[in-house]
């Protein structure tokens, strides 16, 4: 019998429920993994410029290496962006894409073969000015993918992520302000980094949003420390809340 596609509405209800980027993404994977056996997925906005990464998770690690890889270099080499300039605005596409088909050697082994990738499926929504696309990576690929089901499941985390990423958090929004205006110094990373720090992010979910590895963004927090003579979180805190 073929599927047609169709998502639990309660699950369905819970993943649009979710207000964190983060936690959208997780429900997301746990969706596509129980339905297809994804082990990974990456979305990201795109017009004329690099992707703005929306949403990265894994079972796996290095999720944030391998996203910030794609964003800020490896997306020109990527054989899906044909599909996505092909289609006609205001319409939707679908693109496989087996590992084989990564001619740059450093994007095929980066984002395949260390996480043992065989195939990326990307499903994306053209408008005039701009481009959402959501990628599943498969492990396996000796059992054919439920299509009909992942095409569901990108439907929703479209939806979704698109309206997340224009919902910016108040106190997020309300805190890069401040920093804004107190400590012009600071560049917009370290800004964007300490701001997410003290709304109570960890560095792995900092680097998650912002397709960082948890390393570089314990670099970003400590040159914004020095820049402002603190040591620690509190200590920003204090002075930004003052």
């Amino acid at each position: 019998m073929c599927s047609v596609g169709l998502i639990d509405p309660d699950l369905a209800a819970s993943l649009l429920e979710a207000r964190d980027q983060g936690l959208f993404a997780t429900r997301l994977l746990e969706l596509a993994h129980s339905s297809s056996g994804v082990e990974e997925l990456f979305a990201y906005r795109i017009d004329s410029g690099a992707p703005r990464v929306l949403a990265s998770t894994s079972g796996l690690g290095d999720v944030a290496e391998r996203a910030g890889a794609y964003a800020r270099r490896f997306h020109r080499s990527d054989p899906a962006a044909l599909a996505r300039i092909t289609a006609a605005p205001n319409s939707g596409f679908v693109c496989r894409v087996p590992a084989a088909a990564i001619e740059l050697g450093e994007y095929r082994k980066l984002c395949f073969e260390r996480p043992r990738f065989v195939e990326k499926i990307c499903f994306g929504w053209r408008k005039a000015d701009h481009a959402v696309v959501v990628t599943f990576y498969q492990r396996h690929g000796d059992a054919e993918p439920d299509m009909a089901r992942l095409g569901a499941l990108a439907q929703l985390a479209i939806t979704g992520l698109t309206r997340l990423s224009q919902d910016t958090p108040p106190l997020l929004q309300q805190v890069r302000d401040r920093l804004a205006q107190a400590y012009p110094s600071l560049t917009a990373r370290e800004r964007e980094v300490c701001a997410r720090t003290l709304t109570g992010q960890t560095a792995r979910q900092i680097g998650e949003a912002l397709a960082l590895s948890v390393g570089t963004v314990l670099t970003y927090r400590q040159r914004a420390y020095q820049k402002l003579g603190m040591s620690k979180s509190n200590d920003l805190l204090a002075a930004v809340m003052a």
